[in-house]
This record gives structure tokens, C-alpha cells and sequence, in this order.
């Protein structure tokens, strides 16, 4: 094992010794949450381990130097992939004994189980969901065994994390755990990081014209987001309103058949479809409706930081978290699901009476990593501190 560890520079005497675990450090939403979480935390004077099966990737250069990264190995065999792993994660468990290792995604959340099982070390296995439970759309056939084996296996985790509401219900409904056995942590939002990137300038026409209303998506172009009915609601908007633009920024493998769609529809010309951005706060600072067709989600990020830019929302009321962001509708208007005319007719609406910029911000405010990172805090007295209470109470 690799072991990175911060070069002349004592360690600070930390509350409580932790390890997260992902399986690499490529750029993606949970991997991010992660890291920001362990830099987070060990910034406020905990002992912080990032365990990684394969520690390359460009979120490595985000890693705190108060950060140790725990590198397992780069074997990963066909089928079993980071699996190969368990024996590794085992032993790192009964060298280092930290008080908590918090996993993250379904697969790491199984890896973490098994070698926590096998370790036999006193560490709390702590589980975290960042998706509806077995909810991804035609998963491939490891995936599906993954799935099977951990749900099976779940009751053995200390604690379980979803990252909403609609997240935890999930994991009630579709498996053995019951809901005092799941605590909602909310992903942290750096909103200040976000604000600031949202004032840079943006090099778009349609957001510099203010005889435009521009209505935008940002996010992976896939299945998931249901972005032909985004543009199918676009199309409708565009009828009642002809001055409006729709952007649907974001790489995925749908781009060239939502082109086509756009076009099929006839408004291809009030349409832009421009791949990747390098600043998508930039786009919802100036953007007049942000507009989320998810079929499902977890707790969609994209919505924190449209609401930190002061940019209205309308967003499918979907599983989960867009009625838990937008706190039952209070913060942007929540429609049905595969609904092009409700959406329009949202879109059209919010367009009309756009809520206050400071309104929205506020709200994104919650989700700042301070607030997260109490939350965390709060978690670990409930189930580390109360767990090893508890547990020396009981020794004759």
C-alpha cells in the first residue's frame, strides 16, 4: 500500500480518527462530496484517511495536505473489479483502527462491508447512498450482482447515510434497513466558490442580450434527465414566448439525437446544445429559468448551485431531492414528471414573476459546507462517541 502522508507538518491532535473510501479520484459528483467532506473535516482538527483503490485521477490535486490518501492497489480483475480489494481494505482496518470509515456508492459501500467483516476491527462501518437504491435504468449484469450482494448484506453496516430524504426512503423500502437505521447528510455546496465563478464573464450572445429570456439546463446528457421532454416543454415556450432561447450544456452520449430532436421539433435555430462549459455558473447567473426534466436524481447539486446563482428553478417533483431542495416548492416551482405542458406552463409562469435573486441565495446557504460539516459532527458524538459510551458501559 502507498500511504501519502503531509510532508513537515505535525499532525494535529484530531477528535476523532476517520477514513472515507472511493474507489478512485476521478472527477464525479460523489468522489467530489468526498473530498470535500475529508478536507472539511480534517480542517477542523480531525484525523482524516482518504482510502482509495486506485488513487490517480484529478481530484488528487484537491486533497488536502492534512489529508493522508491510502492507496490499496491498481489491480482490478475482470467482473470482480475494485472487489479485488477487500483483502487490502481489510488489513488497512486492522492496522490503522479508526473510529469510523464512512464508504460512499453502492459498489465501495460493499467492499467497504466485506472487509469490515473480514478485518473483525472494532472501526463502524458507516454506508453512504448518494442515489435512489437500485434505481439506475438497465444496469449492466455486475452491477446487478453488486446490487443483490449488498442489499442482502446491508443490516451488517453500523449506520447508513443517504444524502435526502427521498434517498433514505429508498433504502427502507427496497431493503432490510429500517428508518432509525438511516440518517440524511446533505452534500456540501462550496456557494461562495460558486458566486464568485457566476461573476466571471460568459461569452454566450443569448445571455448578453437582455430582449432574450434564456431558459438552461446544465448537467449529463443521458436518459436519466429526461431532456427530450425538456425540450419538448422547450418547444412550448418558445410557442408562447418566441424570444426565448433554451442552453443545454453538459457532455453525454445524447447530444447528437437531442440535436436531432430539436430540429424534428423546429426549433433547432432557438436551440444550443454546446457540449461542456467550463463555467456553468456564469450561464445560471444570467440564464432566467433553469429548468430540471429529471426522471430521478439523489440530491441534485445543479439545483444548489442554480438557487447560489439567484437563478428561478422549475423542477420535476421527482425521487429525490428536488422537493427537499426547493423545500415543497417554496424555492422554485416542483411539476410532474415526463409533463411537457406542466412544465412549459411552469417555465412560462416563472418567467412572468421570477422570485427575488436574494430569496434563492439564502436558501442555497443551507447547504454550505459549514452547515454540512456540523451535520457530520453531530453525526459522529451521535454514533462514535454515544456507540464507544455505551460500549465501555458494558464491560464488567
Amino acid at each position: 500500500m502507498e500511504r501519502k502522508t503531509p510532508h513537515n507538518q505535525e499532525r494535529a491532535t484530531a477528535e476523532y480518527e476517520l477514513a472515507f473510501y472511493v474507489p478512485n479520484l476521478l472527477t464525479g459528483g460523489a468522489e467530489q462530496v468526498t473530498v470535500t467532506i475529508a478536507n472539511g473535516l480534517a480542517q477542523r482538527g480531525h484525523d482524516i484517511d482518504l482510502v482509495v483503490s486506485n488513487p490517480r485521477g484529478k481530484l488528487q490535486a484537491e486533497v488536502a495536505d492534512d489529508v493522508s490518501i491510502v492507496a490499496l492497489g491498481e489491480s482490478r480483475p475482470p467482473f470482480i473489479g475494485i472487489g479485488a480489494h477487500v483483502p487490502a481494505l481489510a488489513s488497512y482496518l486492522r492496522r490503522q483502527q479508526p473510529a469510523a470509515i464512512f464508504a460512499q456508492m453502492t459498489h465501495a459501500n460493499l467492499v467497504c462491508l466485506l472487509a469490515g467483516q473480514l478485518s473483525r476491527a472494532d472501526t463502524r462501518i458507516f454506508l453512504t447512498e448518494h442515489s435512489p437504491f437500485a434505481m439506475s435504468e438497465n444496469p449492466p449484469l455486475r452491477s446487478r450482482a453488486y446490487l443483490s450482494l449488498t442489499a442482502r448484506l446491508l443490516p451488517y453496516a453500523d449506520h447508513h447515510i443517504a444524502v435526502s430524504q427521498g434517498v433514505a426512503d429508498s433504502i427502507v423500502q427496497k431493503t432490510s434497513v429500517t428508518a432509525d437505521q438511516v440518517s440524511v447528510l446533505h452534500n456540501p455546496v462550496d456557494v461562495e466558490a460558486v458566486r464568485s465563478r457566476a461573476r466571471e464573464p460568459v461569452n454566450n450572445e443569448w445571455l448578453s442580450d437582455d430582449s432574450l429570456d434564456v431558459m438552461l439546463s446544465v448537467g449529463r446528457l443521458e436518459a436519466q434527465k429526461d431532456l427530450k421532454t425538456w425540450l419538448r416543454a422547450f418547444s412550448r415556450v418558445h410557442e408562447r414566448r418566441p424570444q426565448t432561447r433554451a442552453i443545454i450544456a453538459g457532455k453525454g452520449s445524447q447530444r447528437e439525437g437531442l440535436a436531432a430532436f430539436a430540429a424534428k421539433l423546429g426549433v433547432d435555430d432557438a436551440v444550443s446544445i454546446p457540449g461542456y462549459v467550463d463555467n456553468p455558473y456564469g450561464y445560471m447567473q444570467r440564464a432566467d429559468v433553469f429548468l430540471l426534466s429529471s426522471r430521478y436524481e439523489g440530491l441534485p447539486t445543479v439545483l444548489i448551485e442554480a438557487l447560489a446563482c439567484g437563478c428561478p428553478i422549475v423542477a420535476t417533483d421527482c425521487l429525490a431531492g428536488p422537493r427537499e431542495v426547493l423545500a415543497d416548492g417554496t424555492y422554485g416551482q416542483l411539476v410532474p414528471v415526463g409533463d411537457a405542458p406542466k412544465m412549459a406552463d411552469a417555465v412560462v409562469e416563472t418567467l412572468d414573476r421570477p422570485p427575488r435573486a436574494e430569496k434563492l441565495q439564502a436558501r442555497s446557504d443551507d447547504f454550505a459546507p459549514g452547515v454540512v460539516l456540523e451535520e457530520y459532527e453531530r453525526f459522529l458524538d451521535r454514533h462514535v462517541a454515544h456507540a464507544s459510551d455505551t460500549a465501555a458501559e458494558q464491560i464488567p
